[in-house]
């Protein structure tokens, strides 16, 4: 641990059991452990003890102590995070899946008020019963909690039509470091009542306050929806047709992309037939069966327009799934190609796509690492798998291409990070993507978490804080 902070003492230990109970600390070498990574292969670190709160009043506590000590604390949701958010200096790994239940639902406002550890699907699965949900749709939906979602302002593979999680949050209850509770946003879905403190805590991950509840908008279920696979004879003809059903304005809810390595890997991994091609397109449309029906028979026609080889719609929900299980199949697919895998997460503009398919194939090229590319083409969210099988050796390449990607982006007008977050992996970039607004970042972190201990060394170097 950095000397900047105390080292958890026996003294500490005994106020956490007092506070929260004996069965909701551990200090034990598995907890530890298991508490020490994400999903991203970035490094290992471990806490020196991890707590579970089951309330508002105790996290409040824990950081109003962590505060008084120097105790860094590092705020946790379902550890699917692929950016590093992980306890560098140690401290206090602060556990929010014990706080997962359902605070409120204000059906007729279409809105609903959450602890932050209850699970993306899950809610989506108690919210059928009012025919709403909650639609960003990550991959990890099964996993992921909606506080990580907020604090990483997650999306998914609807993002094209439905946004981003911030484009959901209305308001929160946040505790600061210093243990004080404070609820910011509103009920409303519009207001101009001066600064958007809300906004500003979506996606800062865990570096400025711990999210304890969340108020979401909704919205209805669709009354039907439409799915189809096209596969394309190259790279260019798929993004083409993406260009077009965008610039036509077609109303699609996803446009996911997948190219010939990533199908090969994704048949092999699902069983699945594809036909022999060098990219796909799932397109999927919501809304009133005209409508629906309507979109996608327009969309066939782009597709169709831009030399798809064959279109598969799909007949029945059983389809439909299969299409989707796909797409969701992608990461453990790829994970069988060997253990050293990182994945990139960049936007460009739509009129850059191709050139960040291309590029992404020159650099794996360049340091001998395999590059697959899938993305969420409809909104310029592009996700490169980058792997080096079971080969250690490698593992610096992968970093080294990933990172020269990020570069490239950021100098064609794109984005370090379209819904990953920055963590530890992409804050070496944050000073280039943002020149002179870092500085301003750094004082609003100093303003709000004085003595840095929330999540120190993720988004922001301890340095440049204390």
């Amino acid at each position: 641990m950095h000397s900047y902070f105390n080292k958890i003492s026996v003294k500490d230990v005994e106020f956490f059991e007092r506070l929260l109970g004996s069965r909701n600390i551990s200090t034990s070498e598995e907890e530890l452990v298991a508490n020490s990574v994400d999903a991203y292969p970035g490094g290992f670190y471990k806490p020196e003890i991890v707590v579970w709160p089951e309330s508002s009043q105790q996290v409040a506590e824990v950081l109003r102590y962590a505060y008084e000590r120097r105790i860094p604390v590092y705020p946790k949701g379902g550890g699917t995070g692929l950016t590093g958010t992980v306890p560098i200096y140690g401290g206090i790994l602060l556990s929010l899946v014990k706080m997962n239940k359902i605070v409120e639902v204000y059906e007729e406002d279409m809105q609903i008020r959450v602890q932050p550890g209850i699970i993306y699907d899950r809610l989506n699965k108690e919210l059928e019963k009012y025919g709403l949900f909650f639609p960003p749709d990550p991959s990890s939906g099964s996993w992921c909690t909606i506080g990580g979602m907020v604090a990483s302002n997650s999306s998914g593979l609807k993002a094209v039509k439905y946004g981003t999680t911030r484009e959901y949050v209305l308001g929160m209850e946040v505790v600061f470091s210093d243990g004080k509770i404070v609820r910011i946003g509103s009920r409303t879905f519009k207001y101009s009542t001066g600064l958007d403190l809300l906004k500003m805590m979506i996606g800062s991950q865990g570096t400025l306050g711990v999210f304890t509840e969340i108020t979401l908008r909704l919205k209805n279920l669709p009354e039907y929806f439409k799915t189809a696979l096209s596969f394309f004879p190259s790279v260019q003809s798929a993004v083409n047709a993406v260009y077009q059903i965008v610039r036509r304005g077609l109303d699609i809810a996803a446009i996911e992309f997948m190219d010939e390595e990533m199908m090969k890997a994704v048949a092999e991994y699902k069983k699945i037939d594809f036909p022999e091609s060098q990219a796909m397109l799932l397109v999927e449309t919501h809304g009133s069966k005209r409508a629906v029906s309507e979109n996608m028979e327009k969309c066939i026609h782009v597709l169709e327009e831009n030399k798809s080889i064959e279109v598969r719609v799909a007949e029945d929900v059983e389809e439909r799934e299969r299409f989707w299980a796909a797409r969701k199949g992608a990461y453990p697919a790829t994970l069988r190609l060997g253990r050293y895998m990182i994945i990139s997460d960049i936007v460009v503009p739509l009129s850059k796509l191709y050139d960040a398919v291309q590029k992404s194939y020159e650099l794996g090229r360049k340091y001998e690492v395999h590059a697959s590319v899938i993305g969420h083409f409809g909104d310029g969210n592009l996700h490169v798998h980058w792997s080096a099988g079971n080969n250690r050796d490698k593992v610096e390449d992968l970093h080294k291409a990933n990172d020269e990607l990020t570069r490239w982006a950021i100098d064609v007008g794109g984005a370090v990070s379209g819904e990953h977050g920055i963590g530890t992996e992409k804050k070496k970039f944050v000073k280039q993507q943002f020149r002179e607004a870092f500085d301003l970042m750094l004082k609003i972190k100093k303003l709000v978490d004085p003595k840095c201990i929330l999540s120190p060394g993720i988004i922001f170097d301890l340095e440049e804080v204390i």
